[in-house]
């Protein structure tokens, strides 16, 4: 009776390994030899964990440290589980850690990073305190060229630009001396004042770095009206509405010309320009028009522009704090089916809505330049774009803390728009949970677009808000900075191409085809990402999606790409030279109920330090060539059959070496199939799989208890120094296996 008990015990614990181990080869992503070794520790339960260490101290950022946990069993035995436990860390911004371990410092503070293997955990503390000193790399100047008429100032904004993406405004540090101070002077505040006629260079130095600006002096327009002289107190409470506008009324009833703003503070209601009536302010550090605390909550913009009309050296205050009950209406500068229009060097802040607001029916604004402006914390956004064709924005510094946008595309008729160019901005702004901090949007439904959109040289900073792109057509985003969680490429793009930009990401790239309405010829390349999840997504559907020539860096802890059939099709997408390093996964493919992967091109790709498979095909996907990449530390090609049908994979020329596994090919369900595997001319060597009941761990295989394929051929491919090295298939594949090198 003794007997059979432990004949009946030892038989359920060779169940439970067998159930482990199946489980593990369904999915590619566990399926190790560390599995097969958790359940046979399950012979003798952890009884506790450990580090190596009780506090990982760094002094460095981006500097690493390997850990090691050691797993104590209740026989009293010792065991190394670094690699089998699963480790998290309790703020992600101060550190990251690798599945196998490696913990990388990313900022100044302290963590704390888990260890937990069947349910035991382990703790320990990390400590990052850099004292390294972030390099000058730069200063940025707004506005770099100034036109002004004797007597007009205009303040300098000196940004400087550090190695580590940081800026920081340095205007009332920085040096400044003028080549010819009798034409145009400059005082240690960087406010230039205009003098006489002629050019001047303002010299600007800091830390070393110097820049230049060229100033123009013209003489006085002769149609020029101070608004003091027409009542204006200027004094910060008495409303002055009446006088502004008198003023303005003036010079439009004689053909146009400036309304000139001396020093002060103004207190208004909505003033409406006229055709050829400008606003000029002596300078927007010493002129506010601020709108009125008792103006109401309604339509209320302070400055509304129209054909023919500048906008020009004043502080626009929308003061938001009074208007609590306020409306997404209230601007500080609104212009509407507006031509011809400059809103240039002005500070824009604290509007209940936008800093500047430009929109239009669908006759539409246009010919529209918005330059050398701060904007800060307007409520709704700092600028927002809707009707508007032929539009320029460059040279400004677009601030938001209140989690808003810095820059909004938003058109809402139904039509097409032509020509944006956006240039030598920086965005900042706190946008979360999936909001957006620049938004470059297009017309509505079909065939609607935003036409010939020009995005370069600017710097975004909004590390946990999305820069977003919908609605398209010949859009180029190229030569930026861009600090943010995604750049989202939305619907309804066409020939979008972005290029040569530096990103910094939690998860690079997503490009979705949302209800069915999918971007066409994506084109990505030249790009330097660093992302810490996914560094592409694409979702829902696609066509035509090329990535080429970029270099995508990850912290080992997502996917180097992830693909995911879900609403349509996704077809004919490429990866084409890139580089991907340490990311947990290579390039996925994945489905929903009969859509597909159709058309995935993997070409002269190489993959460094993936954690699993640097290809995870799966499902219904069809039509797959993975050509002449190089895979290093890496495994190479899993292939699972699912329910659905596949076909047409190849697999050719490629070089995998330091991985667990070359090429495997298994199945889950019954009713999937696979016709058409080709496996030629690849190099494969030094994997690491000593294989196991349910599978060989040979350099190329197709599991002999799964799916068989049809229409195999595996050839010409070499094999050297794996540890199991061979090829093996169903018997009934044999045939197809020749002219494979053995070393």
């Amino acid at each position: 009776m003794k007997k059979m008990l432990l004949l009946f015990i030892s038989t359920l614990l060779l169940i439970a390994v067998v159930v482990v181990q199946v489980v593990a080869i369904k999915d590619p992503l566990n399926f190790t030899p560390k599995t097969s070794k958790i359940a046979k520790s399950k012979l003798s339960s952890i009884k506790s964990l450990s580090f190596n260490l009780p506090n990982y101290s760094f002094s460095n950022i981006n500097q690493t440290t390997q850990v090691k946990v050691t797993a104590t069993y209740t026989n009293l035995t010792k065991k190394d589980v670094t690699n089998l436990v699963t480790y998290s860390i309790s703020n992600n911004m101060i550190a990251t850690i690798s599945n196998s371990g490696l913990i990388t410092a990313k900022n100044n503070g302290l963590a704390t990073v888990t260890a937990t293997l069947n349910g035991v955990k382990a703790t320990s503390t990390i400590t990052v305190n850099s004292s390294s000193v972030k390099e000058l790399v730069s200063l940025s100047v707004i506005p770099n060229s100034i036109d002004l008429k004797i007597n007009e100032s205009k303040s300098l904004a000196v940004q400087a630009n550090y190695s580590d993406q940081s800026v920081a405004n340095v205007t009332t540090n920085s040096q400044y001396s003028s080549s010819n101070p009798n034409i145009a002077s400059i005082n240690v505040n960087g406010v230039i004042t205009a003098i006489n006629p002629g050019s001047a260079t303002i010299s600007i130095s800091y830390g070393g770095k110097t820049q230049s600006v060229l100033v123009t002096v013209t003489a006085l327009d002769t149609n020029q009206v101070n608004v003091k002289n027409f009542g204006a107190v200027g004094n910060g409470s008495s409303d002055d509405t009446a006088a502004f506008q008198s003023a303005i009324d003036y010079l439009g009833s004689r053909g146009g010309g400036n309304v000139y703003i001396p020093a002060g503070t103004y207190s208004l209601r909505p003033i409406y320009l006229k055709p050829f009536v400008n606003i000029v302010g002596e300078n927007r550090d010493t002129v506010t028009l601020k709108l009125s605390d008792t103006s109401g909550s309604g339509y209320y913009r302070v400055i509304n522009m129209a054909n023919d009309t500048k906008v020009q050296n004043i502080t626009c205050d929308g003061n938001a704090l009074k208007h609590p009950d306020g409306i997404e209406h209230m601007h500080c500068i609104f212009a509407f089916d507006a031509d011809r229009i400059v809103i240039d060097n002005n500070r824009l802040k604290n509007a209940v809505a936008d800093g500047i607001s430009i929109s239009g029916s669908t006759a539409a604004s246009d010919n529209v330049t918005i330059s050398n402006n701060i904007l800060e914390n307007n409520g709704r956004s700092n600028i927002v774009i809707e009707q508007v064709n032929h539009l320029k924005i460059y040279n400004n510094i677009s601030t938001n803390t209140l989690g808003r946008p810095a820059l909004h595309f938003e058109p809402w008729e139904e039509m097409n728009f032509d020509d944006a160019k956006i240039y030598n901005n920086t965005f900042t702004s706190n946008a979360s949970n999936g909001d957006y901090c620049v938004q470059l949007e297009g017309g509505k439904n079909d065939n609607n677009y935003f036409n010939h959109v020009e995005f370069n040289n600017n710097t975004v900073n909004c590390p946990t808000g999305r820069f977003l792109v919908m609605e398209t057509n010949g859009a180029k985003i190229f030569d930026n900075k861009l600090n943010v969680s995604q750049i989202f490429v939305w619907i309804k793009n066409k020939d979008l191409e972005i290029y040569r930009n530096t990103i910094n990401s939690a998860d690079g790239f997503r490009i979705e085809g949302t209800w069915g309405i999918n971007s066409i010829n994506t084109q990505i390349y030249d790009n330097t990402v660093s992302a810490t999840g996914d560094a592409v997504s694409i979702i829902a559907g696609s066509e035509k999606t090329t990535f080429s020539r970029n270099a995508f860096t990850g912290n080992g802890q997502g996917a180097a790409a992830y693909t995911f059939a879900t609403v349509t099709d996704i077809k004919d997408t490429s990866f084409i030279d890139n580089t991907f390093t340490n990311f947990e996964v290579g390039i996925i493919t994945d489905y929903y109920d009969v859509l597909k992967i159709d058309g995935l091109l993997v070409r002269g790709n190489t993959f460094k330090n993936t954690s699993y498979y640097s290809l995870y095909i799966k499902g219904t996907t069809k039509n797959v060539t993975v050509d002449q990449n190089t895979i290093t530390n890496s495994s190479g090609v899993f292939i699972t059959v699912q329910d659905g049908p596949m076909a047409n994979i190849s697999i050719t020329n490629n070089t995998i070496s330091g991985g667990k596994n070359g090429i495997f090919q298994t199945s889950s369900g019954t009713k999937g199939s696979l016709n058409g595997l080709l496996i030629t001319g690849n190099r494969i060597s030094n994997t690491t799989d000593p294989g196991d009941t349910w599978h060989t761990g040979a350099a190329i295989e197709l599991n002999k208890n799964s799916t068989i394929p049809t229409n195999v051929s595996i050839t010409n491919n070499t094999l050297t120094a794996n540890v199991v090295n061979k090829i093996t298939v169903p018997s009934v594949l044999l045939p197809y296996v020749k002219n494979n090198i053995f070393n």
